[in-house]
């Protein structure tokens, strides 16, 4: 018992040791923080009405790098508006494209969805052919290959599911930009 009485105030002792250097460190923590803080409200610049008066007429940015005429333009507009070296006599649509650009535009993108279309006839034969040897087949272990050849066609089937539908529409977008463009329907045939 007396080893006890004598344990008791030890455990308090230290106990209160450890809460008032763990109470020292908070505070420290504390300075510190409110340190970071002030030095974060210190670099943040506020813009009153006054100041946004002076921007009014300029262009909004928030890089803090000069920003470049590429990086302000529309990319797609490059793409679609390459300078070209039309015939003289060539009619031109209202952004200047003569009809070689969207006669040579349509057919590639046309040329994309027969070849998607292609591509997914081959699969589904492909896949036809892989069910009739996984049928056919009595090793267990050669049908699981077969499964997985099964498992990679359909994969292959639904990524070009995806990427047909985006070549139709992006075909369909180029018809109506055609059009809204001013091109000559015969153009677009």
């Amino acid at each position: 018992m007396k080893k006890l009485s004598i344990l008791i105030p030890i455990a308090f002792l230290a106990l209160g040791i450890t809460v008032v250097g763990y109470a020292q460190s908070l505070a420290e923590l504390a300075q510190i923080e409110k340190q970071r803080r002030a030095e974060i409200k210190n670099g943040v610049k506020v813009i009153t009405n006054a100041d946004a008066a002076k921007y009014k007429s300029g262009p909004v940015t928030t890089f803090s790098k000069p920003v470049q005429k590429a990086e302000t333009e529309d990319p797609r507009k490059e793409e679609k508006a390459p300078a070209f070296a039309s015939q003289p006599d060539e009619p031109l649509d209202f952004q200047g494209r003569p009809e070689s650009y969207w006669r040579k535009t349509m057919a590639e993108a046309r040329q994309r969805v027969k070849d998607l279309e292609n591509e997914a006839n081959v699969i589904v034969l492909k896949l036809n052919d892989l069910q009739n040897q996984f049928y056919r087949e009595d090793d267990g272990f050669k049908r699981e290959t077969i499964q997985r050849e099964i498992q990679k066609t359909l994969y292959e089937q639904d990524k070009n599911k995806q990427e047909l539908q985006k070549a139709k529409n992006a075909l369909a977008d180029l018809e109506k930009e055609a059009r809204k463009s001013g091109a000559l329907p015969g153009w677009i045939e």
